[in-house]
């Protein structure tokens, strides 16, 4: 098994791109203080967990021009991202309503996808939809699959039951980052599925409405 993480780790490296004009100028806590060099001459600087600076440059807010996307954090299923946008004249720090952005995908010309591997070959994970609002990256849709957890009160005392034989699938509808989330689609599946068609049929109540 370690064998294996170790594997999709190096894979994961080596599809990212290192790119030429970066340099390590510090340390924090957390990781290593980068300062990038961009194609416009521009300098940029971040935290990322790994000495190399990975950077590409890719068309995230789908306006046809070139931006930036760097890894601050790299895992061995998941990478951690922040973005830096081309406003004409130079790169603009991304802001964002929410927490991560991992794995990013883009979709549909309008969409950033965000999903993150949280174990169980894929089975467990977090995933968002975005969009963007001017410079400010926005979640719309969410999609929880975890393992099912029963929280009960009697009094002053919790009792928390994870079930690990049962998979809680959540969609939810969000109207703004901090107001109330409106569930879309909700299933449990027994036992944990492992028929493909399952994660069809998330995905299809994932994106419903969104897609033509």
């Amino acid at each position: 098994m370690k064998k294996i993480a170790a594997l999709a780790f190096m894979v994961l490296i080596f599809a990212l791109p290192c790119l030429a004009g970066a340099e390590i100028v510090g340390r924090t806590a957390d990781g290593y203080i980068h300062r990038f060099t961009a194609d416009n001459g521009q300098e940029i600087y971040f935290v990322s967990t790994s000495k190399e600076a990975f950077v590409q440059y890719d068309d995230v807010n789908f306006d046809g021009h070139q931006d930036l996307a760097v890894a601050t954090v790299l895992g061995a299923s998941n990478t951690w991202y922040e973005f830096y946008l081309w406003n004409g004249s130079e790169y603009e720090y991304a802001e964002r309503w929410t927490a991560d952005i991992v794995n990013y995908e883009l979709a549909d010309g309008k969409y950033v996808l965000s999903r993150s591997n949280d174990g169980s070959a894929g089975m467990l994970f977090h995933a968002q939809i975005c969009v963007w609002d001017g410079n400010v990256l926005k979640p719309i849709r969410t999609m929880v699959s975890e393992e099912e957890n029963t929280i009960v009160w009697e009094g002053r005392i919790k009792t928390e039951t994870l079930n690990l034989d049962r998979l809680q699938v959540t969609v939810r509808e969000l109207s703004d980052p901090v107001g109330a989330a409106e569930v879309l689609w909700e299933k449990t599946y027994e036992p944990l599925p492992e028929d493909p068609a399952v994660f069809e049929e998330m995905e299809r109540h994932f994106w419903e409405g969104l897609r033509d």
